[in-house]
């Protein structure tokens, strides 16, 4: 089989990838959730060093089969099974003590496709401050990417779409903050951020159909059922797309 066909078969199958496979073993097994020799020196060290690998290739394939598998636990921030809200280094040595969790570093590196996922999973909306994600997008040094990814890319329309992104789930974004950092000689990866800023999110009245938006997955969220239970409502597509943050 050749190099490319490899490439193309795990992509295309994800399920049979060897890191879900051990995430499945601890999930079926909860005495091997990192406790004692089979859990913390054998499973954990290898699941933190995958989950950096995959956020730095950004294969969102991967990154949705984890919150799948996962997802029963994210409520509770403190189980060792809720990967999305566990720090990790990503370009050195993993590490459960110490580093950033996945959603900051999808911040830093501006991942849209990947921030757009952890967004439908309401992983932003469980922030305590969702602000410090926004200002990560817009001001964090660009070079992180390119040095993450080894090449060239766009990260400025990358950055624009994760503006966009994050206005569909929160109800206020706060200029004011944005404009404190600039004032402290902080520069924007973007010049015209506020362009890509609604109104609606800083200056003007808050949309009724996004307030509406923002209810429905409240309760959603609260019950564990993002981004599945809104597939579920009698609703048209268009709106089910809209609250799965299509548009």
């Amino acid at each position: 089989m050749s190099k490319s066909s490899k490439i193309c078969r795990k992509t295309s199958c994800p399920r049979s990838n060897i890191f879900c496979n051990l995430v499945d073993k601890i999930v079926k097994r909860p005495s091997l959730q990192f406790l004692g020799q089979w859990g913390y020196h054998c499973y954990e060290p290898r699941i933190y060093r995958t989950l950096a690998k995959i956020l730095r290739k950004g294969n969102p394939d991967f990154v949705e089969l984890l919150l799948k598998k996962t997802k029963d636990y994210v409520q509770d921030r403190s189980c060792n099974l809720a990967l999305i809200w566990r720090t990790f280094t990503p370009v050195y040595c993993p590490s459960p003590l110490s580093g950033i969790t996945p959603l900051l570093y999808v911040a830093q590196t501006r991942q849209s496709s990947i921030l757009k996922i952890l967004l439908q999973y309401g992983i932003l909306e469980r922030e305590k401050n969702p602000i410090n994600i926004v200002l990560t997008i817009l001001l964090y040094p660009s070079r992180v990417r390119i040095m993450v990814d080894h090449e060239l890319v766009d990260i400025q329309e990358d950055a624009k779409t994760c503006l966009v992104l994050c206005s569909r789930v929160l109800p206020v974004i706060s200029i004011r903050e944005i404009e404190t950092q600039l004032s402290l000689g902080r520069r924007p990866i973007i010049s015209d951020w506020l362009d890509y800023i609604p109104s609606t999110r800083h200056r003007d009245p808050c949309e009724l159909l996004h307030l509406c938006r923002m209810t429905i997955r409240s309760q959603l969220l609260a019950n564990n059922m993002l981004p599945n239970g809104i597939f579920s409502l009698l609703i048209p597509v268009r709106l089910q797309n809209y609250l799965n943050l299509e548009s």
